[in-house]
């Protein structure tokens, strides 16, 4: 990380947060509340994706053994349809469970990237 990477990170992650937001609210979601808490998310995973330079779509875990890898993948199948799941249960429109997805993902990279960007640094 250089020491202009924040300076640029932060308002170019800012700017990434309010378009992410804006479109939840005008075609998923049209309440400030999830389109708040979305911008926000993806303004700060998009700020450790910039600020650390880290691949989105790289490796971020990793298991060598056969019984963690198991539990893994039953973990993030869980997470992966926990959303359709609720939403289905609730009888959510289509939009708000897109909506719903759309801030998990958020939520999913800014972990990853966040932890990533917290190894990097140590």
């Amino acid at each position: 990380m250089t020491e202009r990477a924040p300076k640029v990170a932060l308002p170019v992650a800012g700017l990434f947060g309010v378009v992410s937001g804006a479109v939840v609210y005008h075609f998923l979601l049209p309440n400030w509340f999830p389109a708040l808490a979305t911008a926000a998310t993806y303004a700060g995973a998009a700020y450790f994706y910039l600020a650390f330079d880290i691949p989105l779509l790289g490796t971020h875990i990793e298991f060598t053994d056969r019984a963690d890898r198991f539990g893994y993948a039953v973990g993030l199948f869980g997470v992966s349809v926990g959303p359709l799941a609720l939403g289905e249960y609730a009888g959510l429109s289509n939009s708000a469970v897109t909506g719903v997805v759309v801030w998990q993902l958020g939520l999913l990279a800014f972990l990853l990237l966040s932890a990533t960007a917290a190894h990097q640094r140590s």
